[in-house]
């Protein structure tokens, strides 16, 4: 089927059910770029030590608490972009991270976005990891506040009927040291194109999500 743009409506659940429901949904570009998510990562406000928007709405923030489908870019460790999408009712803040995506359309382009001089560029590298996905996709903190529920938009999130192409699982966070317990990160079970493989224990099936979880 053609994809059709997700609504605003799709992003007003919180970010841990947005979450699952994100995986198997494409990241388009205006340019042509296409790529399937299949890792995400939930970040709950207030109640998350680990979110940027755990102390309120600071400076940084403040866009994470709304309205929903909005992006939210900043620069981590810096070394490079990470986007979010927030969620959630206008005024209370969550966000899910986009972590990695399977290339689809527009990979030439991604190829010469992400290229510095590798010898070796594998396809499979081009979005694993939301930093390579940021940079494959032109996504800088100029972007930070875009709607990508627009028609017509840079970016945007749409749905094509395809699914999640597997099982989707839900494993504790990585690379944090806060938080990180918490089982919100949602990947496709086996998928070569995730950013990191789960560690020990904690990996279970994911519940069903439509995006339109408890508030």
């Amino acid at each position: 089927m053609t994809p059709v743009l997700l609504e605003r409506e799709f992003f007003a659940g919180d970010a841990r059910h947005v979450a699952p429901a994100l995986i198997g949904k494409l990241l388009v570009r205006a340019d042509g770029r296409v790529a399937r998510l299949v890792e995400v990562e939930a970040y709950m406000g207030l109640d998350d030590p680990a979110s940027h928007a755990y102390r309120g709405p600071t400076p940084r923030a403040r866009i994470m608490f709304g309205p929903p489908g909005i992006l939210y870019v900043y620069f981590s460790y810096g070394v490079h972009w990470c986007a979010n999408v927030v969620c959630s009712p206008d005024g209370t803040a969550s966000a899910v991270l986009l972590r990695a995506a399977q290339p689809l359309e527009g990979v030439a382009e991604m190829r010469a976005a992400r290229w510095h001089g590798q010898r070796d560029l594998r396809e499979r590298d081009l979005c694993r990891g939301p930093g390579r996905l940021c940079e494959a996709f032109g996504i800088t903190g100029a972007d930070n506040g875009l709607d990508l529920t627009s028609p017509g938009g840079l970016l945007g999130l749409a749905d094509d009927g395809a699914g999640s192409g597997g099982t989707v699982v839900a494993t504790p966070r990585v690379g944090l040291t806060r938080g990180a317990s918490s089982p919100w990160r949602f990947i496709v079970e086996g998928s070569p194109w995730v950013s990191a493989r789960p560690r020990g224990t904690g990996v279970a099936p994911a519940e069903p999500a439509t995006g339109r979880g408890p508030h």
